[in-house]
């Protein structure tokens, strides 16, 4: 790929394979927004990557409204 470079949509294919999926549920447990990436979560909570996928991991509720998972619910 020495001196190559991608396409914007090539780019965009690339970035939806990285990365975890964040799945976001309100205070009530329903799944109100899925991010592709905790980048992406980041960018749109306009915090650090790092701090999604803390509060992804551990489970604690993410600013006293939002539980943010790494896997989705499955609602019965």
């Amino acid at each position: 790929m020495s001196g190559k470079t991608h396409t914007t949509e090539a780019k965009e294919k690339i970035s939806a394979t990285q990365g975890t999926a964040i799945f976001v549920y309100d205070s009530q447990g329903s799944l109100v927004n899925t991010f592709s990436s905790a980048r992406k979560a980041a960018e749109y909570f306009d915090i650090s990557h790092i701090t999604i996928m803390r509060y992804a991991k551990n489970g604690r509720q993410f600013k006293d409204n939002w539980q943010l998972k790494i896997c989705p619910t499955i609602q019965k």
